[in-house]
């Protein structure tokens, strides 16, 4: 769930990008082809509330996206590279959004409560286009795979939302050891699918995890961008169903 912005607006910057050859369509899956539902910090207050703390929604939601970009940006690979490394992020992330808010209580049940919470499907809403996407790609034999900084929650979510019926794979940074922008996980997607490099596109929301990671394993890539804020010398979407009109 990457803050990145992108050029235009709601319009594809495509550059010489050629995907006639595409054989396999990577996904990164938050802030891609879902998001929280609804908002994290209304989540956040929600669930503080039911252990005696009180917090705005709005100033929750601030605080959260401020510590989260922070620290995406520190060595956020190595984060997510387990499920107990990965678990452990989360929890000091929610620890320093409550601190500057509210005196903790209760806090581990809280936490404990929350992070149970983000594995259900009813936490999470698919973009509207996501459906109609996954089925033509589906349906013109295309590989397609997910591949995220998440742990092992992201299976379930994917079920619950019957999103899975669409994937070969989805690879969760946790499961597999490796968590982008390392090629490690890029890697795998690759061996799962049997495609080479240049036969693979990946999509995602950060220009550094997703874009950067993706183009470092040789992977064409595309950054999605549904506010249309501006990015330099980054190829663009503003709508995942942008990439049927450049691979179908």
């Amino acid at each position: 769930m990457a803050l990145q912005g992108a050029i235009g607006y709601n319009r594809v910057t495509v550059g010489n990008t050629d995907l006639k050859n595409c054989r396999a369509v990577f996904f990164d899956a938050g802030g891609t082809l879902f998001k929280p539902n609804p908002s994290v910090g209304e989540i956040y207050a929600r669930t503080a509330q039911k252990y005696g703390m009180k917090v705005a929604a709005g100033e929750t939601e601030k605080i959260f996206r401020d510590e989260f970009s922070r620290r995406d940006k520190l060595a956020a690979s190595q984060a997510h590279a387990t499920e107990k490394n990965e678990k452990e992020w989360w929890k000091n992330l929610v620890r320093d959004v409550f601190e500057g808010l509210t005196p903790l209580k209760n806090f581990d049940s809280f936490f404990e409560d929350l992070y149970d919470l983000f594995a259900r499907a009813e936490a999470w809403k698919l973009y509207p286009e996501v459906p109609k996407v996954l089925k033509r790609l589906k349906e013109k034999k295309l590989i397609l795979g997910i591949i995220s900084n998440w742990d092992s929650r992201l299976l379930s979510i994917c079920e619950g939302m019957q999103m899975e019926k669409y994937f070969d794979f989805i690879l969760a940074s946790a499961l597999v050891g490796s968590a982008k922008p390392d090629r490690g996980i890029f890697l795998e997607a690759l061996k799962r699918a049997s495609v080479k490099p240049e036969e693979a596109v990946h999509i995602g929301d950060s220009v550094e995890n997703d874009y950067e990671g993706a183009k470092h394993a040789g992977i064409k890539a595309f950054v999605i961008n549904r506010d249309g804020r501006e990015i330099k010398n980054v190829q663009t979407l503003g709508s995942l169903a942008d990439i049927l009109t450049l691979i179908l």
